[in-house]
């Protein structure tokens, strides 16, 4: 399991400078993986690549009430 601090430093060097690619977004995915299930980072991390996915594919983001 992985710390929300550690989580954040991973996040910020996959995405910081540079594009969004699959592998980026594989690797980010499994980053979640390690996170607690109760961790609001987590679910927070998890809305932002949902949006960032959905940016690729071209499609509106979905917004939450």
């Amino acid at each position: 399991m992985i710390d929300e601090r550690d989580a954040t430093r991973k996040w910020r060097t996959l995405f910081h400078g540079s594009s969004v690619t699959p592998q980026t977004m594989v690797d980010a995915a499994a980053l979640l993986e390690e996170m607690s299930p109760e961790s609001p980072l987590r679910l927070r991390l998890s809305n932002e690549l949902e949006e960032l996915k959905s940016r690729s594919e071209g499609r509106p983001a979905r917004r939450r009430r």
